[in-house]
């Protein structure tokens, strides 16, 4: 039986995915990039409100945000800068916590903790999403691009209903209960035949064998990347990370998958296939 929150995930996954089919359609790589820009903004104030609760951090979650969308524009930029950005942040971020050490009724240890956390996510929300837009300069017509979001999202649904209908032996129980064994295994055969079809209507000059083994990759890091992103929102108390995306919860639920998956397909397509 389909319940409302089954269709209510069902619709806004559907426009989500129009709207990127239209992007995709009409504005090429153009439009990938300013996406790309506007998932690392939202990705970056929900990471921050999930980190730095409270009025004491409310400058530093601006500070965060913008070193964020610093570190993404140099980046997306000067591809060869994507290390300098984020030393650039790490010193920036020691010095924003320097300062708040002026204040002696915040222990040293728990501005450290926070000073880490912090460039955690510089690392996730700010650095990461530059890579959905490099894979779009891999090929001409975005081929490894649309590889990455279909094995990911293809995967990440399987496992959704194959949970759901088979699942009984829980994956990781403690950071996610929902998830199960059952659905993992599924969303990696999902993953892995999505990937040889698109291998064979968009890249079939590329190894077959190589691109069976990058679904596999790309499957289990996507999983992983789900698993850590709920480690992360367990760790600060939140059930979702944010609610743009109605029956998903935010940006971060979302593209948790991608944030993990899109730098490997990148680094394993420019060092591996493309060589």
């Amino acid at each position: 039986m389909i319940t409302p929150g089954t269709r209510i995930r069902a619709a806004s996954a559907f426009i989500a995915l129009l709207s990127l089919v239209l992007i995709i359609t009409f504005s090429g790589y153009i439009g990938i990039a300013v996406t790309s820009f506007f998932v690392c903004l939202l990705a970056l104030r929900e990471y921050a409100n999930m980190a730095l609760l409270g009025q004491r951090y409310r400058l530093t979650r601006k500070y965060f945000i913008a070193l964020g969308l610093i570190a993404f524009t140099i980046s997306i930029y000067r591809n060869d800068w994507l290390l300098h950005s984020f030393v650039l942040s790490t010193l920036a971020i020691f010095i924003i916590f320097l300062l708040q050490a002026r204040d002696n009724s915040v222990p040293l240890e728990q501005l450290v903790n926070k000073a880490g956390i912090c460039l955690l996510g510089i690392l996730y929300a700010g650095v990461c999403p530059v890579y959905i837009s490099l894979l779009a300069k891999l090929s001409d017509h975005l081929e490894w691009f649309i590889f990455t979001l279909l094995v990911v999202f293809s995967g990440d649904t399987t496992a959704y209903f194959v949970g759901r209908k088979w699942g009984k032996s829980k994956l990781f129980t403690r950071i996610s209960p929902n998830k199960s064994v059952e659905g993992a295994i599924g969303s990696l055969f999902a993953s892995v035949i999505v990937g040889l079809l698109v291998r064979h209507f968009l890249l079939p000059d590329t190894e077959m064998f190589l691109v069976f083994a990058l679904s596999i990759l790309t499957s289990i890091v996507a999983q992983t990347g789900d698993l850590c992103e709920s480690m992360i929102k367990r760790s600060f108390h939140t059930k979702d990370s944010g609610t743009i995306m109605p029956g998903h919860g935010g940006m971060l639920d979302r593209l948790d998958g991608i944030l993990f998956g899109a730098p490997l397909v990148y680094i394993y397509v420019k060092y591996l296939v493309l060589p």
